[in-house]
This record gives C-alpha cells, structure tokens and sequence, in this order.
C-alpha cells in the first residue's frame, strides 16, 4: 500500500510539473508604450502584425485563433506577431486571465502586456477601440492599422503576403 501511494505521489507530482512547465512555456511580459515601441523597432527586417487585445473583448478573444494561424503560416517566412493585451495591469486577476487565455490558445508569438493606463498609451497610439491590429513593414513602417468591425483576417493575410514577397523580389 505504501509503495503504491508513493508511486502515485511521484505520478503526481510529474504531471503537475509538466503541466506548469507547459504553463510556462507561454511568456506574458508587461511593457510600457516606450517599451513597446523598442520591440517593434528590434524586429526590424520582419513583417510585424502587432494585435491588441483584452480579455473583456469577446470579439478579440474570437478572432485570437486565426491570427495565430497567420503566425503559424508565415512566421518562417519572415512575419513576426506581437500579442498586446490592454487589461487593466493592476488588477492581477485580470492579469491571471489573460495569461490563461494565452495559455490555452497555446499563443506561440511574443505576449505582452501593457503597464500603464489608457490615458497613457491610447492618445499616443491613436486607438480608441478594440480589437486594433497594426501592421508594420520590414523597414519599421506602419503601413494598415484596422480597428474593430474593419478587421478582415483575410485582408490582412494578403496584405501581409504581399509584403513578405516584396522583400524577396
């Protein structure tokens, strides 16, 4: 009986250290609006479909898989996408929400999170709703920005396609 419960407690412990590294595996990093733009520019040479998101928004939470596809698709070919979530960084059951939504989209492009307030970032971005996506050139420049009903996955693909060949010609 002994060596059982041992042996079950070993079992135990195995899987909850995989699933935690699972867990882990998936990387949330808070920035600041200057932070952020220090991300987008060390990209430099890469498409960058950057998506802001939030947990309260079921219509980017619902779209959230598809982009992941196009990360997926076209990573290897030169597309780089960053995953921004705009809840509220104080309120860390907000945080702990965003970090399980990414873990069960399995997200595999980088994740952050913003660390100020909207009144911070919001007027500097000019973004007023979401979802919002941004997409930048291999040079760094904002070439689409789409918010909210306007945001046509499809759309994006092409456009995104159409840049990553342009560097390739």
């Amino acid at each position: 009986m002994r060596r059982w419960i041992v042996g079950v407690s070993i079992v135990l412990f195995f899987s909850t250290d995989s699933t935690a590294q699972s867990n882990n595996a998936v990387q949330l990093d808070l920035v600041t609006y200057k932070q952020l733009g220090a991300e987008i520019k060390n990209l430099h040479g890469k498409v960058i479909l950057v998506d802001f998101w939030a947990d309260y928004c079921l219509p980017c939470k619902k779209k959230f898989p598809l982009v992941m596809a196009l990360h997926a698709k076209h990573a290897r070919n030169g597309l780089s996408v960053v995953s921004v979530s705009v809840d509220d960084v104080t309120d860390s059951e907000a945080r702990e929400r965003v970090k399980s939504f990414l873990v069960g989209q399995r997200s595999t492009c980088r994740n952050l999170l913003l660390a100020e307030k909207p009144e911070v970032w919001a007027p500097k971005l000019k973004m007023n709703s979401i979802p919002s996506m941004f997409l930048f050139d291999q040079q760094g420049r904002l070439i689409n920005r789409w918010t909210g009903d306007e945001i046509d996955l499809a759309a994006i693909e092409k456009r995104i396609a159409e840049l990553l060949n342009s560097e390739t010609k």
